[in-house]
């Protein structure tokens, strides 16, 4: 059975029989402003992880095949120094990003790896995104997954919520 949790801008739904994540957010930003935010490594580190979680470095290859990678260090949250990473396997800009996931090791090996995919639909000066990771090793990691990705959207909205946010190139986003 699966559990739904609803809060305004923001909805989970976690399926126990595929360990599949969904989550669906509303941001007040125009969907062209959301891939920015979503693709490009210099905006991307301003509120990629978890809260207390800094992203210290951050690799973006935005093409087919292309690989990303980011490191986050612990600032007063809940995470260790971490990597993770994957490949891009579908990319449609502004609406559709689909790329592999999996946290690296301090050996540099890569661990259970899951799909993320992300759909940005237009909704004029908003965006609704609908977000899965698929398939997870076991119902703990995809709790786990579902805090860390809700503190980090929680995150991507407030520097989406700017007034003015030279990195993203738009002088208002409302």
């Amino acid at each position: 059975m699966a559990e739904y949790k609803n809060t305004g801008n923001f909805s989970d739904n976690i399926s126990s029989s595929d360990l599949t994540l969904e989550i669906t957010r509303r941001f007040a930003a125009p969907r062209e402003t959301v891939f920015k935010a979503l693709t490009r490594p210099e905006i991307f580190k301003t509120w990629w992880g978890p809260k207390g979680c800094d992203c210290r470095a951050c690799e973006i290859d935005l093409r087919l095949g292309g690989q990303w990678k980011t490191t986050l260090e612990n600032t007063d949250g809940d995470c260790s120094s971490n990597q993770v990473g994957g490949v891009y396997t579908e990319i449609e800009d502004p609406s559709k990003l689909v790329f592999t996931w999996a946290w690296i090791d301090e050996n540099g090996i890569r661990g259970h790896e899951t799909e993320v995919t992300i759909l940005l639909h237009d909704e004029g000066k908003k965006t609704l995104m609908e977000f899965s990771q698929k398939i997870f090793a076991d119902a703990e990691q995809c709790d786990q997954h579902r805090k860390g990705w809700k503190s980090s959207w929680d995150c991507l909205e407030e520097v989406l919520a700017e007034e003015k946010n030279e990195l993203l190139g738009v002088p208002e986003i409302f």
